[in-house]
């Protein structure tokens, strides 16, 4: 650049001799951004001979008043002037400066210099304005981190001295933030405070056309916000049978988180264990459980679900399948939550029941083979119902037993044999057997009862009583009676399994009251069937006697000191055989007649008459001693002809005695007779009876009784004819 230089010729005052000038050498425009201690210009002073500067020359009258330009001496007549940079030069603020110079000497000679230093613009590089200005300072922005990308957060503002359009950048380059050509600086993407960084430094530049540049220094902060749902993760208890799993969840699975409770497990027992967390991390996080029923709590700080009602699937109304819903929420009520789908698995927890829990079986006379003689229902409550099992406790009963479970149907019990109440075996276990079986669910827990069986065997009355003979045919004096006038009856006072037939009222034939001799007599005997307490399909038995009242004169003496009457009756041997066994007893009779035969007969004759006068007044008197009840007579040889007895009688030829035998009958239960209405003992073993309140006059006295019991059976109809005496005193 070429240099100008300036010559200031000063004026001499009038009468002054010598005159003090300037020399001002500029080196030409200055730059506006020129540095401190740049040159401008040198100033160069002139003095006459003997003379100096007073001080040092001064800028005075400088335009703008305040300018950036000092004095500085270089040697004793050389200053130069220099930049001090403040203020700044800055051609768009100041584009040409005026300066006056002036000195003073000792002779007190002035001179003054005008400089005109010209501001030269050049290009300057663009400047921010607030607080990016600064570059050694950091200017800081919050923003909350839930800001939508595309908001502006700040905006960078700069200036160019030229006016120049200008362009800014961002750096370093991020997702997260973006600026466009006004330096308005918008967030570009989606912030999280604790997922990203929670600040970014940025440099943000602004550039002229020319490539100068400002720089500026930002820093953005993101503010916590509760954005974010908190997190649910829990573990699940399943119990199963009593065996404890663990099922783990969080809330951000999508699914249902299904369990299995066993019913019956305590009240109050812990079924999950949560924990929360949030994100956002700003507290106050609390547990709920959403239920609609009252089965299940959580602790609100601990987050722990437990039972809080008996779990009962048996209980009337009971759901199975329970719903409920755990879930972790913080102040501003956003929630994180996990669906639960509880079933309740039925136990073993109740017994099995039977609706019987005693079986009696009833057998009558015999029970067949494979009968079946209980059939055990038995339920169990528990849902669902366990498998109920039946096993032989006690008793006769399993394998090799009397009695076992049926194959595949094991509450049915049948008879393994044929018992027989006759069969000896079936005899001495007293006809009654008792087993037990036990009746049980399943094995895991297990739960028994017993059910107890009762099998009888009962006689059958399958056959009607029947009398020793269909038949039987007596004789008896006509001083003892009929039962035309009710002459005959049984017995009361005898049971009814020695039943003795008597004659009540006496025959009158000389008055005439009595015409018939002889009595055809139908007795009935029936079985009532008195084990169950009442006649039960009672049957009947026949049989017909045939009585002949013989005709006696003159009335027999007394045989005793009592002055009683009395009837000595004759028995011989009874003949059992049948109409078909006839040669028997011939064969025996031709025998005994023609080896026998006569001598002994005779013999005989003389030997029973000798032994008939002895015994018969002993036998009168024992008569008259014995008691109605048990004695037990033995009738005499049917076979012989009325005529022969009756002779033999007047004859006074008496036959063979036997012994009476007394029956003590043990009557341990009454009934009431269905036809008469009257009460009766009777003996529950052999149904043997007596009444037990004696019909008629029990006391009345029966002239001539007869005792005509246990008479032996004929199979065929016969004519028994009694012989009688008169007895002796």
């Amino acid at each position: 650049m070429p240099s100008f230089h300036f010559l200031f010729i000063l004026l001499a005052a009038s009468g002054v001799r010598a005159a003090l000038n300037f020399v001002v050498e500029n080196a030409g425009p200055l730059l506006e951004n020129a540095s401190d201690h740049t040159r401008v210009a040198t100033v160069t002073v002139s003095l006459s001979p003997h003379t100096s500067l007073v001080g040092e020359p001064v800028i005075l009258n400088a335009s703008p008043v305040v300018h950036p330009f000092v004095l500085s001496r270089r040697s004793s007549h050389l200053w130069d002037l220099f930049v001090t940079g403040a203020p700044q030069l800055d051609f768009e603020e100041v584009a040409l400066y005026s300066l006056t110079i002036y000195a003073k000497d000792n002779h007190e000679a002035t001179a003054s210099q005008t400089i005109f230093v010209q501001i030269e613009d050049v290009n300057e590089p663009p400047t921010f304005t607030g607080s990016l200005a600064r570059e050694d300072q950091v200017t800081e922005i919050y923003i909350t981190e839930d800001t939508v990308p595309g908001t502006i957060i700040y905006k960078a503002v700069a200036k160019d001295a030229e006016d120049a359009v200008l362009e800014y950048f961002i750096s370093p380059e991020s997702a997260s933030f973006t600026i466009d050509s006004t330096g308005a600086i918008s967030t570009a993407a989606a912030l999280d405070f604790e997922r990203d960084m929670r600040s970014f430094s940025l440099i943000i530049k602004v550039v002229d056309p020319g490539g100068l540049f400002a720089t500026g220094n930002l820093k953005i902060f993101l503010i916590n916000v509760n954005n974010k749902n908190p997190t649910l993760t829990c573990s699940l208890f399943n119990i199963e049978n009593s065996v404890l799993s663990v099922t783990s969840t969080n809330s951000t699975l999508p699914h249902e988180v299904n369990i299995i409770l066993d019913e019956e497990i305590p009240i109050g027992k812990m079924i999950a264990m949560c924990q929360a967390a949030d994100e956002d991390n700003l507290g106050d996080l609390t547990f709920g459980l959403e239920t609609g029923d009252d089965y299940f709590a959580i602790d609100k700080e601990k987050g722990t679900v437990v039972t809080t009602s008996r779990l009962d699937v048996e209980k009337t109304g009971f759901a199975s399948a329970l719903s409920f819903s755990i879930k972790t929420c913080d102040g501003d009520q956003r929630c994180a939550i996990i669906p639960v789908a509880t079933y309740v698995n039925g136990i073993n927890d109740n017994s099995p029941f039977c609706d019987q829990y005693l079986i009696r079986y009833t057998g009558k006379e015999e029970i067949a083979k494979d009968t079946i003689i209980a059939k055990l229902t038995c339920h169990d409550l528990d849902k669902p119902p366990d498998t109920i099992h039946y096993a032989p406790s006690s008793g006769p009963v399993g394998s090799g037993q009397l009695f076992e479970q049926v194959p595949n149907a094991e509450n049915f019990i049948q008879v393994t044999k044929e018992l027989d109440y006759e069969n000896p075996e079936v005899v001495a276990a007293g006809h009654i057997y008792e087993m037990m079986i036990s009746v049980f669910d399943d094995l895991h827990p297990s739960h028994t009862v017993t059910v107890t069986i009762l099998v009888e065997i009962a006689p059958e009355n399958d056959f009607s009583p029947k009398f020793q003979a269909s038949h039987y045919a007596f004789s008896v004096p006509e001083t003892s009676g009929g039962n035309k006038n009710l002459h005959f009856k049984l017995d009361p006072s005898r049971g009814t399994n020695t039943p003795k037939l008597i004659v009540k009222n006496p025959f009158n034939f000389e008055s005439g009251a009595d015409l018939q001799q002889q009595y055809h007599l139908v007795v009935h005997v029936i079985d009532d069937n008195l084990k169950s307490g009442k006649a039960i399909k009672p049957k009947t038995g026949t049989a017909v006697i045939d009585i002949y009242v013989q005709r006696i004169n003159t009335p027999p003496p007394p045989t005793s000191s009592e002055q009683r009457e009395g009837l000595t009756i004759v028995y011989t041997a009874i003949n059992t055989y049948k109409n078909s066994d006839w040669y028997v007893p011939f064969i025996f009779t031709l025998m005994a007649v023609f080896f026998v035969g006569f001598v002994f007969w005779m013999f005989f004759l003389l030997w029973t008459y000798g032994n008939t006068k002895n015994c018969s007044p002993k036998m009168t008197k024992e008569d008259s001693k014995l008691k109605p009840k048990g004695v037990k007579y033995v009738i005499g040889d049917i076979s012989q002809k009325e005529e022969n007895v009756i002779t033999e009688t007047r004859n006074k030829k008496l036959e063979v005695l036997t012994e009476a035998t007394v029956y003590e009958t043990v009557f341990d239960g009454e009934a009431i007779d269905p036809v008469s209405g009257n009460m009766y003992a009777y003996n529950s073993r052999t149904g043997a009876r007596k009444w037990k309140t004696l019909v008629g006059h029990q006391e009345e006295y029966f002239g001539n009784i007869y005792s005509l019991s246990e008479a032996h059976p004929l199979k065929e109809s016969t004519s028994l004819k009694i012989p009688v005496q008169q007895q002796l005193l």
